[in-house]
């Protein structure tokens, strides 16, 4: 019922375990892993849709609808939430909890080893300031994920460091003040047209990041927080030293 806890399952369990997945981890353009959902039936996290296909087990995850969360339960529906994790410890410990369940725990095993060698062979220190910048002008401070991860790939989080923690307003003033050396946008900020975006296409922006100043991050890297994460490390560290 979620993408994010759906992108663990497609990595950990064997396909004649899968009866459904989320129809956001279907599309190449929320997540990595779309091509090993191909032939998967989606759902849209209905109640109905869920339990015609009377599975022994449900992931749902915060974002999951907590009415058929709700209704899953109460008909005695096996249900694991998977919740965001707030760190890449985190990451390790739901995908260890995750295959533990499914019956693969080396799996779980072999996932976080790849993540953990793609963080080690990019997390070089660098005297670089970096800022994340998104719609309608927020940004991401200390205590969360995304902090961590760019912290392991050697950055310095000027809304960290300004005293900001998790998502909070960042005004555009305050940006150009702090002057960081690379701008992190959200990729699709190319091809999306709204008011939340128009600020990331500030006059003041191009003209202060202009370049190779404008790091831009696929949201698939760590939107969901889960082993891909190594490859946002891997995108911040390449930026930093190109």
């Amino acid at each position: 019922m979620n993408q994010c806890a759906d992108e663990l399952l497609l990595n950990l369990a064997d396909r004649d375990q899968v009866l459904s997945v989320s129809f956001f981890v279907k599309d190449p353009q929320n997540s990595w892993d779309a091509h090993l959902a191909e032939n998967i039936p989606a759902n849209s996290g209905r109640i109905e849709e869920i339990t015609a296909f009377a599975p022994d087990l449900v992931l749902t995850g915060d974002f999951s609808s907590r009415s058929t969360v709700a209704l899953l339960h109460d008909l005695d529906f096996r249900v694991v939430e998977v919740a965001h994790p707030r760190s890449i410890a985190e990451i390790r410990q739901q995908i260890h909890r995750v295959a533990g369940i499914l019956g693969h725990p080396e799996r779980g095993q072999a996932l976080v080893a790849r993540m953990d060698e793609t963080i080690s062979a990019h997390a070089r220190p660098s005297p670089r300031s970096v800022a994340v910048y998104q719609p309608n002008g927020f940004t991401v401070g200390a205590g969360s994920l995304v902090n961590e991860i760019i912290e392991a790939a050697g950055l310095r989080n000027v809304a960290a460091a300004g005293a900001m923690s998790g998502y909070a307003h960042y005004p555009l003033e305050m940006l150009l003040y702090d002057r960081p050396e690379l701008l992190i946008v959200d990729r699709q900020m190319e091809d999306t047209r709204s008011l939340a975006h128009e600020l990331l296409r500030h006059p003041a922006l191009r003209s202060a990041f202009g370049g190779l100043r404008m790091v831009s991050m696929p949201p698939q890297a760590w939107a969901c927080g889960s082993h891909h994460v190594g490859r946002a490390v891997q995108i911040l560290a390449r930026a930093a030293y190109e």
